[in-house]
């Protein structure tokens, strides 16, 4: 994480330093001064990006960071490469640390927030919980046959977020979208084919049934899930 961020400052400097002589051979003073100064903001450009991507877990001296960046280019540095490779490895451990402490409080606050909200959900009229631990309520039933797990189908939905943040709604980019069912969540595979065409329902998903441990997108790791869902055709995939 750390290392993918300096190689950046690497390739900057290392920039400054092949550019000397070229500097001393060909170019006027002022073409020297502000060359200069651009790279020096463009190393300071990437020495803030590491500084607020790390801000919530690390808070660097920057008068430190400075005065190594002075000393290297002095060469008067006072740690050698092995003394470096080793504090920036402490470093990298002890924000990783922080990061896997940060997300595991976040990780049980998703779950505690989707326990609760599906225990409440499961009360109302109409919802029932299948063996998987899948809420639904079957607003309509829909006609006809209903759709297998290789069929396509055409579906128009909305995703929530337990505190009701839309992550994703066909409806509201103005038209349905078709997928292969069995390339669905868990949970979608399940609750799709207990409709037929034109059915419609809403489900509460469980994090087992979505996206289990891994964040998608808007998505938190471990995240309780609401859809509702309408299906509005569905035909067998192509071979």
């Amino acid at each position: 994480m750390l290392k993918t961020k300096l190689s950046v400052l690497a390739f900057a400097t290392s920039a400054l330093f092949l550019s000397q002589a070229t500097f001393a051979k060909d170019a006027d003073s002022k073409f020297i001064d502000e060359s200069s100064y651009a790279v020096g903001v463009l190393m300071g450009k990437n020495i803030e990006g590491v500084i607020e991507s790390q801000k919530d877990i690390f808070s660097y001296d920057q008068d430190r960071i400075l005065a190594g960046v002075q000393d290297t280019i002095k060469k008067t540095g006072k740690l050698t490469d092995e003394d470096l490779q080793k504090q920036l490895q402490a470093l990298d451990n002890y924000l990783q640390e922080k990061e896997a402490a940060i997300k595991a409080e976040k990780d049980k606050t998703t779950i505690e927030e989707g326990n609760k909200f599906r225990a409440n959900y499961e009360k109302q009229d109409g919802v029932k919980k299948s063996a998987s631990g899948l809420l639904y309520k079957i607003e309509k039933a829909g006609e006809g046959n209903s759709p297998k797990a290789e069929d396509i189908v055409k579906v128009h939905y909305k995703g929530t977020l337990t505190d009701g943040t839309v992550f994703d709604s066909s409806y509201d980019r103005g038209e349905p979208i078709e997928f292969q069912l069995n390339q669905l969540i868990p949970a979608w595979i399940e609750a799709i084919p207990m409709l037929k065409k034109g059915g419609k329902m809403e489900i509460v998903v469980p994090p087992q049934l979505g996206y289990g441990d891994r964040q998608a997108g808007k998505i938190p790791a471990n995240a309780t899930l609401k859809f509702e869902i309408e299906l509005l055709d569905f035909k067998p995939a192509s071979k």
